[in-house]
């Protein structure tokens, strides 16, 4: 019986110098180890050069996404703009000047949103590219605000006129087109490519020339029933600058004969016929957002070119 007693008080001295060892062990993981690990990794990342700082305009992203969320639109929008002048190397401001530019846009052409804008009254001899001089606009946007269907207008008609005050920039580097009112960031659009003429000397600052909408090689006005479907673009005052979409390559149609006899006559190299020319300057944008940017700016807005 003793013996049996003698065997257990042993095993359980035992279990407890065990369990002690694994306390122990426990609180050294506990409080040393796993502290650490965080940290080693840290430096392993570092030394790979992929570790990524805290990102300082993350909350603030956040928290004014929550504004607007909530309803409250104006202090939301004014937060992004803090966050874009304060932190303007974060991540999240990309995605703050889309959301931006899309609220801005929702109020400048909105009816009922009248900040910025004014009630103009019809004269006798007016015309819509008349009054669109008189009011620093265009017509486009004379035509989209009213939802006019003509050019038709009679001395006493009320038309929503809003000036449009807005400067672009290019980014080269960037490839972006960036509108500014009132040197204010107001829409960012990003361009497929920027090609520039020969010999443009970075920085430049010209203005944006008369726009051009055009069908079958002939211009149109803003009044045609195809104005929709015409290739848009817009020349600044320096020639080799132009905003536009990316030319499409058009198909050469032949006949079955012509093929033929291309095929069984052998070309000499000294005849055929040269490569296609590179394709020309321009800032090409998608179809889109040219159609936007188009009615936005006007004969005569300041255009800067930077890289």
């Amino acid at each position: 019986m003793a013996r049996i007693q003698l065997k257990l008080l042993v095993f359980l001295i035992a279990l407890g110098v065990a369990a002690g060892f694994v306390a122990m062990a426990y609180w050294i993981y506990d409080n040393v180890l796993r502290h650490e690990f965080p940290v080693q990794e840290d430096i392993k990342n570092k030394q790979r050069g992929t570790y990524a700082p805290p990102d300082p305009g993350a909350k603030r992203f956040d928290a004014a996404v929550d504004l607007i969320r909530a309803g409250q639109i104006d202090p939301g929008r004014e937060a992004l703009f803090n966050l874009l002048q304060k932190f303007p190397e974060s991540p999240t401001c990309l995605e703050a000047r889309r959301i931006i530019g899309e609220m801005n846009l929702d109020v400048l052409f909105s009816p009922n949103n009248l900040a910025g804008k004014k009630d103009y009254i019809v004269q006798p001899g007016d015309s819509l590219a008349l009054i669109a001089t008189k009011n620093s606009t265009n017509v486009d946007m004379l035509i989209r605000m009213n939802g006019l269907m003509g050019t038709t207008l009679h001395p006493g008609d009320h038309l929503l006129v809003v000036p449009l005050e807005f400067d672009v920039v290019v980014d080269v580097s960037a490839k972006s087109v960036t509108l500014l009112r009132k040197e204010r960031f107001f829409k960012e659009y990003i361009a497929f490519d920027v090609k520039l003429p020969s010999g443009a000397r970075i920085p430049l600052e010209i203005q944006v020339g008369v726009k051009q909408a055009v069908i079958d090689g002939k211009a149109i006005a803003p009044t045609d029933p195809r104005y929709p479907y015409a290739e848009k673009s817009v020349p600044a005052s320096k020639p080799g600058f132009i905003f536009r979409t990316i030319p499409i390559a058009k198909a050469i149609v032949i006949s079955d004969d012509e093929a033929r006899s291309k095929k069984a006559v052998p070309v000499n190299p000294a005849l055929a016929p040269e490569p296609p020319p590179e394709p020309e300057s321009g800032i090409f944008m998608a179809k889109e957002d040219l159609e936007e940017f188009f009615a936005l700016v006007r004969k005569g807005s300041k255009l800067t070119i930077v890289r």
